[in-house]
């Protein structure tokens, strides 16, 4: 104990009571959930305006996915908010999302399609490795 009655590793911990290297790992897993989000959401924009073009056969298919990618986008960047800010709620629907990429990622790449695939593997692996690096499945020390 310190003088000022706090633990002697107290300096190395964060406001929220967290070492400093967990709160890296949870900084970058919040950075891919982020970039996850942006990258949706673009789709769903591009799809969006696409939806609009000459060479689009069923408009309203176009339309609605592109939607859907949108809406699923912002989800994403409102979990990736969440899991930043220490909501223990957003922690499952995180690791959801994540599970939901691996098989398309695996249809992708039975479809030789390695440019699509191998992220859609990479990026969610990583995101739950850094989270449980970050400790957030961690009971809370109350």
């Amino acid at each position: 104990m310190s003088s000022a009655g706090l633990p002697a590793d107290a300096s190395a911990r964060g406001r929220a009571g967290r070492p400093r290297d967990t709160r890296r790992a949870l900084r970058a897993a919040v950075a891919l959930l982020g970039a996850e989000a942006l990258m949706l959401a673009g789709l769903g924009t591009f799809l969006v305006v696409r939806g609009f073009g000459a060479g689009t056969d069923d408009r309203g298919r176009a339309e609605l996915g592109g939607v859907l990618a949108v809406a699923a986008g912002v989800g994403l960047a409102l979990l990736a908010r969440a899991l930043f800010a220490g909501r223990q709620w957003a922690r499952s629907p995180v690791v959801v999302v994540q599970l939901l990429c691996l098989p398309v990622a695996v249809g992708l790449l039975q479809g030789h399609r390695y440019g699509e695939g191998v992220p859609l593997v990479a990026v969610p692996i990583l995101v739950l490795a850094l989270i449980g690096l970050a400790g957030a499945y961690r009971p809370n020390d109350r």
